[in-house]
């Protein structure tokens, strides 16, 4: 890509693929964000996003997963309310993680298209598509916790402990069961047993009660096939 090295994105580009080595992900994090701030004052929040999304495909071609990872980070949160880009970003975002097996960035990235589908139900699919991928993710973080967290890449934050995680996942598979007891009864029994063991654990009696009547809606469901 021909980079305006004479745009203040321009000349960061080119100054990071030359010395990308010697730069920090803090030090490389500030100032992208100090750039895009240039930008949005002057409203080229679009030029920012497309000069930035080259960038961060320049150093995926060279295997620097972490600083590519650091912005899509950013252009999820700068454009959180614009779900067309989110969604793009996002999506680039989550395989960029992928690449890094880096599991909590690729929950994060999924967090935020989960947000797009959510109540679409034109987008139903997907939303369902991305909660079977956060179980995934989600499993991996709460079965292999101390190896799957040391992947984590973040400048600022530490993991969440393994018991936030065993929640969300029990959420997810509710969430999962909730959604497919119609078309897949069965996996979607176990999925719920899951949650409901794992909520019976903590205490959570709400949750279990609300899976009691989903399990229930299926065993119904299964018997009157039987008949």
């Amino acid at each position: 890509p021909q980079y305006i090295t004479s745009s203040p994105m321009g000349g960061f580009s080119l100054q990071v693929l030359k010395n990308q080595n010697k730069m920090t992900p803090i030090a490389f994090a500030e100032n992208l964000s100090e750039i895009q701030r240039q930008y949005f004052k002057v409203n080229q929040g679009d030029l920012f996003c497309s000069e930035a999304d080259i960038l961060a495909r320049q150093l995926c071609e060279q295997r620097n997963y972490d600083f590519a990872g650091i912005i899509m980070s950013n252009l999820c949160k700068s454009f959180q309310y614009f779900p067309d880009k989110l969604e793009h970003f996002a999506i680039k975002g989550y395989k960029i993680a992928q690449s890094n097996g880096d599991y909590i960035h690729m929950m994060a990235r999924l967090n935020d298209l989960r947000k797009i589908y959510y109540r679409r139900p034109d987008k139903l699919y997907q939303y369902v598509n991305v909660l079977y991928k956060q179980e995934k993710c989600l499993k991996e973080l709460t079965n292999h916790y101390e190896t799957a967290t040391k992947s984590f890449r973040s400048i600022i934050r530490k993991p969440a402990p393994k018991e936030d995680y065993e929640q969300m996942l029990a959420h997810v598979q509710t969430e999962i069961g909730k959604l497919t007891k119609k078309k897949h009864p069965h996996d979607a029994k176990r999925k719920l047993l899951s949650a409901r063991n794992f909520f019976s654990r903590t205490g959570n009696a709400k949750n279990v009660e609300y899976i009691d009547m989903l399990i229930k809606e299926i065993d119904t469901a299964l018997a009157s096939l039987k008949q």
